[in-house]
């Protein structure tokens, strides 16, 4: 199960060891958890304080992506 909240988004991309990905389409975030091979979706909070745990993407297509963090 991954973490719940995280407070911002280099906490995110540390603990996954990884970048953190932004979906063009509804601007959630997206990390690779590379030991379970799967993706896990996140979501700002109102007013954008915490980062919410949403879902965990088990199987199929993966939506449009841009970079969010590190930055380019």
């Amino acid at each position: 199960m991954p973490i719940k909240t995280f407070g911002a988004l280099p906490d995110l991309a540390e603990h996954f060891d990884d970048v953190v990905y932004r979906d063009t389409l509804d601007d959630s975030l997206l990390v690779q958890d590379v030991v379970n091979n799967v993706w896990h979706r996140y979501r700002w909070t109102q007013g954008r304080r915490e980062i919410k745990y949403w879902e965990t993407l088990l199987a199929g297509e993966l939506p449009l992506m841009v970079q969010e963090w590190p930055r380019l």
